[in-house]
C-alpha cells in the first residue's frame, strides 16, 4: 500500500499531516501526547472545496504582539527613556507586522474533504500550485473510484435482474370463465 504525502494542518494544539493511500485520504494527528489516524475513503466522500482563509486566530495573535510592543515603546518615549529606546522597543514589533501584511497579501490556501463520516482539511501558506494541483488530483481521483463503484453496481444489478417473460398474445389465452348468477 502507496502513502502518497499531500501536505499539513497545523492548529494551536494539533498537528495533522495528510495522505493519499490506494483507497482513502489519511490522516494522522499529534494532538500534544495523542496521536490518531481517520480515513476518508474515496467511496465516501462527498465534497471536495478549495477556498482561500485570513487565519483569524494567526492574524489576532500577530496583531497582539505587535500592539503590546508598540505600547511598551509609547510608554517608553513618555517615560523619558528617549527616542532611541523606544525605536529600539518598536523594533520587536516589526516581525510581527511584516506577518500581518504578507498573510493579508497570501491569505491560506485550504482543501477541505468531506467524507460521510470524517473530514480532512489540507492547508498551503505559500504552495498555491501545489494546492492547486492537489485539489485537481484529489477531484480526478474521487470521480474515477465513485465511477468505477457505480459502473459494477450497475453490471451487478444487471446480472441479478430476472430475465424478463415473452409476452403471451391474448387471442391464444382462452375466454374468461364468467360467472353464473344463481336465481333463488
Amino acid at each position: 500500500m502507496s502513502r502518497t504525502p499531500l501536505g499539513r494542518n497545523f492548529g494551536f494544539g494539533t498537528r495533522e499531516r495528510v495522505y493519499e493511500s490506494d483507497d482513502a485520504i489519511e490522516v494522522e494527528a499529534s494532538d500534544h501526547y495523542e496521536l490518531s489516524r481517520k480515513r476518508v475513503l474515496f467511496e465516501d466522500i462527498a465534497l471536495i472545496t478549495y477556498h482561500r482563509e485570513y487565519g483569524w486566530a494567526f492574524l489576532s495573535a500577530n496583531i497582539f504582539v505587535a500592539v503590546i510592543f508598540l505600547a511598551i515603546a509609547e510608554v517608553t518615549y513618555a517615560a523619558g527613556g528617549g527616542w532611541i529606546a523606544a525605536a529600539i522597543i518598536s523594533a520587536f514589533a516589526i516581525p510581527s507586522i511584516i506577518a500581518i501584511f504578507v498573510r493579508l497579501a497570501y491569505r491560506v490556501d485550504v482543501i477541505s474533504i468531506f467524507g460521510k463520516r470524517s473530514r480532512a482539511t489540507i492547508r498551503f501558506s505559500f504552495k498555491k500550485e501545489k494546492a492547486r494541483e492537489v485539489y485537481g488530483r484529489l477531484c480526478h481521483r474521487t470521480r474515477q473510484v465513485q465511477k468505477n463503484i457505480e459502473e459494477s453496481n450497475r453490471l451487478i444489478a444487471e446480472a441479478e435482474k430476472p430475465p424478463i417473460e415473452p409476452a403471451i398474445d391474448p387471442s391464444l389465452l382462452p375466454p374468461p370463465i364468467e360467472e353464473q348468477e344463481s336465481i333463488g
